[in-house]
């Protein structure tokens, strides 16, 4: 029945909201509309950079409902469902099958380090409230969360459950892709989360990346994983090259802020408005940040 995975250009999407710090939910609509007409592969609503755990669990369910009914099955999207508790983040999964999302990826709970048994608990009290058919995406970010999803912990769970088909790893650890990719029995579909080793995972056996920028940036991307795909591994080699300028330059700026204002500059949202304690960006800030839309405009042959 489920048939949709995660793979190639994967978009963790912002949260658009209004001056005052609420959902802008016709922002969101378009936006949703923008993404799939730009020809990114799926959406990855409610994670790290949707803001999700600034979020409360009313106006994630709100975001998850309206992506998925704009997406109208189009392209895939998978919610990101972790939060603080085990029972809100059930409570999430279950309400993303239920809209007709096409999955879920789950973080685990944040701040209190968690061990492998911990661990262990939390994920299945998560997969086993949900069809055994259910796609479930482990999502490991231990810069954040400060508790890691080892490989062994993976290769556990998925030996157990059928429907984890594989993990999102948000850290820059090339060794540690391998290990995911040997922990099981089953071959994990394993995505990146960090723009800069997108080729490489591929060439590794990952199967894609899920990168905010992508957003705005996305024929670039989109063009990257069109030559992987097509065997011009020149042409992916060089592209690569290019992502990873221009995540360099915009590494000294907050990265959820970036993104906003970046679609703001776009014209693909109205405000740039993010949820304290996050801020807006200075004048300085903003002005790299148009230094770069404007010759990624130039090297894209985009008319800004």
């Amino acid at each position: 029945m489920y048939k949709k995975r995660l793979s190639g250009v994967v978009i963790p999407t912002i949260t658009p909201m209004n001056e005052d710090g609420s959902i802008d939910e016709r922002s969101l609509a378009n936006f949703t509309e923008y993404l799939v007409q730009a020809g990114v592969d799926c959406l990855y609503p409610n994670g790290t950079n949707g803001e999700s755990l600034l979020l409360s669990q009313q106006e994630r369910e709100s975001v998850a409902e309206i992506m998925v009914k704009t997406a109208a099955n189009r392209i895939p999207v998978f919610i990101q469902c972790g939060s603080m508790t085990t029972a809100e983040t059930v409570s999430h999964v279950q309400h993303a099958a239920r809209i007709g999302a096409d999955g879920v990826g789950v973080m685990s709970p944040a701040f209190f380090p968690m061990d492998e048994a911990s661990l262990f608990g939390y994920y299945s009290a998560v997969i086993e409230s949900v069809p055994r058919e259910y796609p479930v995406y482990v999502y490991n970010i231990p810069g954040c969360t400060t508790s890691d999803v080892k490989p062994a912990l993976l290769g556990k769970l998925m030996t157990k459950y059928e429907n984890v088909v594989g993990i999102k790893y948000s850290c820059p650890d090339l060794m540690r892709i391998e290990d995911y990719l040997m922990c099981s029995n089953r071959t994990p579909e394993l995505l990146i989360g960090c723009d800069s080793l997108f080729l490489q995972c591929l060439m590794t056996g990952g199967v894609g990346t899920v990168t905010g920028p992508g957003a705005i940036f996305h024929e670039r991307f989109n063009r990257l994983y069109r030559q992987y795909r097509e065997g011009d591994f020149e042409g992916a080699r060089k592209t690569q090259q290019q992502i990873v300028k221009t995540d360099r330059e915009l590494a000294e700026i907050p990265g959820i802020p970036a993104l906003k204002a970046l679609l703001k500059l776009r014209g693909i949202i109205e405000n740039d408005t993010c949820r304290g304690p996050l801020r807006r960006l200075t004048s300085e800030e903003y002005t790299v940040l148009g230094r770069v839309l404007e010759e990624y405009y130039k090297e894209e042959n985009i008319n800004g």
